[in-house]
């Protein structure tokens, strides 16, 4: 039995592409016993997704260390006297990775500045960063920072600009093309939950994508 379920809990489940219904959708546990997971049949724009028995159903979760696919079938579909779907147990579950946050590659833009106490100006660079996680990301920049700077960044994930402080946790030297760069990793500090959360949905929303792939 999974530990993390709770009846009343609301759940975020995909179909697979290339299964009829395929997608990601919001529902909620209704019941759990010994035979397995009963959940709410899914609406998407105002539609029920009768999702079939036999058909493959993934129920993500994540703590602070890791993220989890737990592969299940559709064992069948109630609709009196309310919509519901019947899943077996997990046939299979896939551990992403194991971490504080989950880092995928990712190439968003991302303006920076250094922080500095004896003035008021600040002077924006533009790059893109090389992946991203819920507590940091790295990057190139032709300017050179030193281990411990603070800078103020914009990054710029699909819908959102993220706004928040970050520290410079390491720096490290490299030549291409006959060009002298660096290779930045910071850390997000003073950031809000709030905002801390809108870039785990990204982080998320692109492992999925990855997984798809065969990426991870």
């Amino acid at each position: 039995m999974l530990i993390f379920l709770k009846i009343n809990q609301i759940i975020e489940i995909e179909i697979e592409p290339g299964s009829d219904y395929s997608g990601i959708y919001r529902t909620r546990v209704e019941d759990l016993d010994e035979k397995g997971i009963v959940i709410g049949m899914p609406i998407n724009k105002g539609n029920l997704v009768p999702l079939r028995p036999n058909t493959v159903v993934i129920i993500w979760h994540w703590d602070n260390s890791a993220s989890y696919a737990y592969y299940c079938k559709v064992k069948e579909r109630i609709f009196e006297p309310v919509p519901l779907v019947s899943l077996d147990w997990p046939f299979q579950k896939k551990k992403i990775q194991r971490r504080n946050f989950v880092r995928v590659p990712a190439n968003l833009e991302i303006e920076f500045a250094l922080v500095k106490e004896d003035s008021r100006e600040e002077t924006y660079y533009k790059s893109h960063i090389r992946d991203l996680s819920g507590g940091g990301t790295q990057f190139i920049s032709k300017v050179k920072f030193q281990k411990g700077d603070i800078l103020k960044i914009r990054l710029f994930v699909p819908n959102e600009i993220i706004n928040c402080k970050a520290k410079v946790m390491w720096v490290e030297y490299e030549i291409k093309d006959n060009l002298e760069r660096y290779l930045i990793g910071i850390k997000y500090i003073d950031i809000p939950e709030k905002v801390r959360d809108k870039i785990i949905k990204y982080v998320f929303t692109r492992q999925r994508e990855l997984i798809k792939k065969g990426v991870l």
